[in-house]
């Protein structure tokens, strides 16, 4: 979920203006503006915008006078939206206490490492709670515990199913870093009000037990079914390969998180992500397939005459069709995608078939507008624009070919032509990259996904239920098809230059991209085509920005309960830390450190630091090194460690250790061989300690040591040496470090916490932040302030970004110091 830049929401506003665009058009047009504004408008505006919209529209008149009663509807339907999704967050009073409360199971659970996560809707609290989040629902994860040498599994929560848990709660807070994924704004597009965490196992704790009956509805019972089909599909195919029988699951029920993480990096270099999911193409494919039967069946003799007398053979099939289609999304979780398709294929049928409009433009506005008022938040997510823009590519485009020719394989590649070159813009915006060999990969797999691999899936899921030998020997060909576009992807993936990376592109480059490829897909050449693509250069051309000559750039990303620093200086780029697994395959160098580089247009490091072997700073470690070409990579792991057996070149960071770029000298400080190992822990007190001196400032990041180490190196080292303007703050602010001695020796003038929001080891200490203060040290914390860029410029007062209040939107969920 990506929201638009201010300067972008205004090109749209002002080239739809200026095009004339349906009236339609105005909807999502009106929540791009509401979703732009940083506070949103008291209710009470929103009231008046409806009343005033409503009589402007009965008044009737004009076209612009329906755009503005349609704006003005929209604008303040949306609001109140906004309010009430705000208002079902829970409040800052109900976080952190366990609550007893009782609900019911709404979503399909995904299993996690000796855990599982689920949607929660709750529905009372035990006893008389006095500040109970009812009728909300939550997002869960429960683990299982350890005690007595015995693992004490959960209870495997199934949809519908009611229960009664000790949770502990709190505000969807979501990691905030510039280009990357905005988890607030989704949890707010979900319903989600908090997210938490079980206390306790089945049968134990203050009280964790399934209670008696069920809940059924529509959305519990569609959601058992999958699950039902999710195991049938797991037991047909145990022997398979994971990413098969994963993508065989994702094609089936929609379930995501069965394709394992190193693959959806693949799909995305060869641009495909949309094919390995129930995307629009895979909804709008059934529709057609089941209008196109209905039709024979309909005109068969086994339809009673009357009824097509009633109602025609295309309006009815059509009918069906679209029904099939609201199924299937229901069956594979009601994602957004799909509920974004569905609504369009309703709207575009309504449109086509009553014969009231058959402009191109019409009917895909009028689905825009649909969607929107289904889903206001829809015109900040990429793909609610790929699908568009995709499909107006599509039709207006081939259109125009089939004009001039016939043949179906020169239509094909003219159709792949103008959605390749469609999407340009698009991916440059939302994920700062362009798949060069996007055009190919697609070639071969959107006839093999949609005719071969899903079909097979759909009908083999069925099979599987009904007749179960039978559908294990389709789902077991369905796999073996997968597994063969699996090898073809990871083929093209690993061919040189298959992913360009390019900068986010602002307002002005992004213009002249749109209008370079309007003139390339344009159907009449009103100029030379060659132009298009001169256009479009600039957008591809642009470099990542960097430090200049005196300066020295360091950004504490914000990746929860970890570490992970970008440390620039004129020519060069280091990464210290690659952050923490969050569960599963996910981890931060997918999740956040990818993305924000890829943002910054950055396609290599030149050095990546591994402090120690902890996974809240060594887990996203390997996703770094298979994402970007990484120069070398220091470190104090092992020499088995994947991230050392991985690396270009490797070496153990040691005291003494140093190397110069340009003015900046770089210094490890620690760990000696000679060094004790003492603390809690071997890996902490191993732990890199790096300083970079620049005329600019001086920068000590010092991964996870502790007092002893921290002793050792006052001990040791000249005073100078561990001087520094900024410190990472070791260990997290744990009451194990941060010693008076070692802060008085280093004398910072700021330091970062690089800590989760409400982490469960309830870093930093409040002894130790008091440490600071007293000191007189200005604190900047991740948790509060999101992803942390301070910019030091020799002989100048440094410039501090914070993420977290940076052109906040009225979502963003402010914390700490930044309420």
């Amino acid at each position: 979920m990506v929201n638009w830049p201010p300067q972008v929401a205004a090109l749209l506003r002002c080239a739809t203006a200026a095009l004339g665009f349906p009236s339609a058009a105005v909807v999502p047009l009106a929540a791009i503006a509401v979703h732009s504004l940083p506070q949103l408008p008291e209710a009470q505006l929103a009231w008046w915008l409806l009343g005033g919209g409503a009589l402007l529209g009965l008044a009737g008149g004009g076209q612009w006078r329906l755009k503005f009663a349609l704006a003005a509807l929209a604008a303040g339907l949306i609001v109140l939206r906004a309010h009430g999704a705000l208002a079902e967050r829970i409040a800052e009073s109900q976080e952190g206490r366990v609550l007893p409360i009782r609900g019911y199971i709404e979503k399909l659970p995904q299993p996690l490492d000796r855990g599982v996560r689920f949607r929660f809707f709750i529905e009372s609290c035990v006893g008389t709670e006095p500040d109970c989040p009812g009728a909300r629902s939550v997002q869960l994860s429960w683990y299982e515990s350890f005690g007595r040498g015995q693992r004490r599994a959960i209870g495997a929560p199934r949809p519908g199913e009611r229960w009664q848990l000790a949770v502990r709660l709190k505000r969807p807070a979501a990691l905030v870093n510039p280009g990357t994924f905005d988890g607030e704004l989704r949890a707010i597009e979900e319903g989600v009000a908090a997210s938490g965490s079980v206390v306790g196992p089945a049968g134990e704790g203050p009280g964790n037990f399934r209670l008696a009956g069920q809940h059924w509805s529509v959305g519990t019972v569609l959601e058992r079914c999958r699950l039902v089909a999710r195991d049938a599909i797991a037991a047909a195919l145990a022997g398979a390969d994971p990413a098969a029988r994963g993508t065989v699951i994702a094609l089936s029920i929609g379930d995501q998180a069965a394709i394992p993480g190193h693959w959806w990096r693949v799909f995305n270099q060869t641009g495909i992500g949309h094919l390995m999911s129930i995307s629009g193409l895979h909804i709008t494919m059934l529709a057609g397939l089941v209008v196109a039967l209905c039709r024979r069946l309909l005109r068969s003799a086994l339809v009673p005459g009357a009824l097509l007398l009633l109602v025609p053979v295309p309006t009815l099939a059509w009918l069906i069709g679209v029904a099939a289609a609201f199924l299937y999304s229901g069956l594979a979780g009601w994602g957004v995608p799909a509920q974004r398709t569905c609504w369009m294929l309703a709207v575009a049928g309504a449109a086509l078939m009553s014969g009231r409009t058959r402009s191109v433009a019409s009917v895909l506005a009028l689905a825009a507008a649909v969607v929107t008022v289904f889903d206001p938040w829809a015109v900040l997510a990429p793909g609610f624009w790929l699908s568009f823009a995709a499909v107006a590519a599509i039709v207006l485009f081939g259109s125009a070919q089939r004009i001039r020719r016939r043949r179906l394989l020169s239509e094909a590649v003219a159709t792949q032509w103008a959605a390749t070159i469609a999407l340009l813009p698009l991916g440059a915006l939302f994920f700062s990259s362009v798949s060069l060999v996007g055009p190919l990969a697609n070639a071969v797999a959107i006839p093999l996904v949609s005719i071969v691999i899903t079909p097979l899936t759909l009908a083999a899921t069925v099979l599987a239920l009904a007749v179960p030998p039978l559908g294990a020997l389709l789902l077991r060909l369905a796999a073996w098809s997968s597994s063969v576009l699996l090898a073809v992807l990871d083929w093209a993936a690993a061919l040189p230059l298959a992913t360009w990376t390019v900068v986010r592109p602002d307002a002005l480059h992004l213009a002249l991209a749109v209008a370079g490829c309007a003139l390339l897909l344009s159907p009449v050449a009103l100029l030379p085509r060659r132009w298009g693509a001169a256009l479009l250069a600039p957008m591809l051309a642009v470099g990542p920005t960097g430090p200049a000559a005196g300066e020295i750039w360091v950004t504490a990303l914000d990746i929860g309960q970890g570490s992970a620093v970008l440390v620039e200086v004129p020519g060069y780029r280091l990464l210290f830390d690659a952050g923490p697994i969050y569960g599963g395959e996910l981890e931060a160098g997918t999740r956040v450190i990818t993305p924000y580089l890829r943002a910054r247009g950055i396609d290599s490091l030149d050095a990546l630091v591994v402090s120690h072997a902890d996974a809240d700073h060594a887990g996203g470690a390997q996703a770094v090194l298979g994402n970007f070409p990484v120069g070398w990579v220091a470190s104090s792991l092992s020499p088995t460690h994947p991230v050392v057996t991985g690396a270009a070149r490797h070496f153990p960071c040691r005291r003494g250790e140093r190397w110069q770029w340009g003015e900046a000298d770089f210094v490890f400080l620690h760990p000696g061989d000679e060094d004790p190992v003492g603390g809690k822990s071997s890996t902490n007190a191993r732990s890199c300690v790096l300083r970079v001196t620049t005329p600019a400032a001086t920068v000590l990041l010092t991964g996870d040591i502790e007092t002893a180490q921290e002793r050792q190196l006052v001990a040791t080292l000249e005073p100078a040496v561990l001087r520094a303007d900024l410190l990472i703050v070791p260990h997290h602010g744990s009451k194990t470090s941060s010693s008076p001695r070692f802060l008085a020796a280093v004398a910072p003038a700021r330091a970062v916490f690089q800590v989760g929001y409400r982490n469960r080891y309830r870093h930093p200490h409040p002894k130790v932040v008091e440490r600071y203060r007293e000191a007189g040290i200005d604190i900047l914390r991740s948790d509060w302030h999101g992803a942390i860029t301070i910019r030091y410029r020799h002989g100048q007062t440094p410039k501090i970004a914070q993420a977290r209040s940076a052109a906040a939107p009225y979502w963003r969920i402010q914390i700490g110091s930044e309420r």
